[in-house]
């Protein structure tokens, strides 16, 4: 009874030490592979990205963003005259008159995505803006300088001021503010990706294409 004992636990304390040592050879050789795995991506040389003088010059171009070209300070006299009629003809007295001044900062430029970059050759870019543009307006000032009003005026509808004051920013006026200065506009656009590219490209030489003024 007591030799049966005492053999038991001899075996399995044997069996054990087979395994664990089984196990912590297989751990230290899980981990070399690792280290060495590792090791070797490493040591694998970095892949290289040449980016050319071209691609370099027409990034910097490129400006996916509304600029503005043009600061200008404008002031307009606005002049509404209504009167009532009948048969065609004018009644006499019924004329509303009203004169007022608008004035604002205006900004007027270009935005990114309608200008084209292209290389023509060595060194040289072609730019081509496809549009101006009136891009925004601040500091409003409208007053009133002048008002003349019939005998019989009550019987013709009031000027709207409001009225007076959105035909100055409506479509059609901004059109004609990036008409007028259209010179002016081309001008500073040349300055500007001109500037530009001499960040990036010294021996650059640009040529331009505008749209045509109306």
């Amino acid at each position: 009874m007591i030799k049966r004992h005492i053999g038991k636990p001899v075996r399995f304390g044997f069996i054990l030490g087979i395994i664990i040592s089984a196990l912590v050879a297989g751990g230290i050789a899980l981990i070399s592979y690792q280290v060495s795995h590792q090791h070797s991506k490493n040591n694998i040389a970095p892949k290289t990205q040449t980016v050319s003088q071209e691609t370099l010059t027409v990034k910097s171009l490129t400006k996916e963003k509304k600029v503005v070209m043009v600061n200008l300070g404008l002031s307009e006299i606005l002049n509404e005259k209504r009167t009532t009629k009948l048969f065609g003809q004018d009644i006499f007295g019924t004329n509303r008159q009203k004169i007022m001044q608008a004035s604002f900062d205006a900004e007027l430029g270009v935005d990114g995505k309608d200008v084209k970059i292209t290389a023509t050759g060595d060194n040289t870019y072609k730019v081509s803006v496809k549009k101006f543009m009136f891009i925004g307006y601040s500091n409003p000032n409208f007053k009133v300088l002048d008002e003349h009003n019939g005998v019989f005026s009550s019987f013709t509808a009031d000027i709207n001021e409001t009225d007076m004051i959105n035909k100055v920013l409506d479509a059609k006026s901004k059109q004609k503010y990036v008409a007028k200065y259209n010179d002016l506009l081309e001008q500073s656009t040349k300055e500007f990706y001109r500037n530009i590219v001499a960040a990036t490209n010294s021996k650059a030489k640009l040529t331009f294409e505008f749209p045509k003024s109306n």
